[in-house]
């Protein structure tokens, strides 16, 4: 039986062993490859948004993640959750995005909903992506955005100590407003979660959520090759 190969799109060069780790444990055999691009942030950030070379190079690593042999593209990064589903038209394998299940998971908690990020570029991305899942399911959802510059300028500075400080503070404070779910808007923020079993609020980051769903889109490709 030929295991399933999975090709990661990335936009840092964040650790990656987690990921290996969750997926191997999950899919026997599994060929894990990641496609990194650091300067795609930066330029999605000085735009505003993702511009046409942002698309243009995105569309040639699905290509090559593609030619290479994959099974299934894994679009990693938030913020340019909106070029997958344009790059997804291009290939002729299946494109999944980290945090489409964790947009459902938040419409299935209700439709009032709190979106932290540390970056302006992901939180646009976010909310409009559970907004589509919300509408879908004949819901409106209310997202208020909640942007921590500062705990990115401290992460980038070298003191993720102080990035994790940031965030947990005013995650506490959102778990007194009477939120439905509270959405960490980036997979990064997954290090947060063992100390922050205190909050009574759902709290959703698309890490396992995400990629669970991928392990089994995975597994069912395995099977199919049989």
């Amino acid at each position: 039986m030929a295991a399933p190969h999975v090709c990661i799109l990335q936009t840092s060069f964040a650790k990656r062993e987690d990921t290996v780790a969750f997926l191997k444990e999950k899919v026997p055999g599994v060929r894990v490859e990641f496609i990194t691009d650091s300067t795609l942030l930066s330029d999605v950030r000085a735009n505003g948004g993702p511009t046409q070379a942002v698309i243009d190079r995105m569309t040639l690593y699905a290509k090559a993640a593609e030619i290479s042999g994959a099974d299934l593209i894994v679009n990693s990064c938030s913020t340019v959750g909106e070029v997958a589903d344009i790059y997804a038209k291009e290939v002729n394998i299946p494109v999944m995005k980290i945090d489409l299940p964790m947009a459902k998971e938040a419409v299935s908690l209700g439709t009032k909903i709190a979106l932290i990020a540390t970056l302006e570029t992901t939180l646009g991305p976010s909310q409009r992506l559970i907004e589509k899942v919300g509408a879908e399911q004949g819901k409106k959802m209310e997202c208020t955005q909640y942007l921590q510059n500062p705990a990115w300028d401290a992460l980038q500075a070298g003191h993720p100590e102080e990035h994790n400080r940031i965030l947990m503070e005013s995650i506490r404070e959102l778990d007194k407003m009477g939120y439905d779910a509270i959405v960490m808007a980036q997979v990064s923020m997954r290090a947060l979660l063992p100390d922050l079993k205190d909050v009574k609020t759902p709290l959703l980051c698309s890490f396992y959520s995400g990629y669970g769903a991928i392990a089994d889109k995975l597994n069912e490709i395995a099977a199919q090759k049989r």
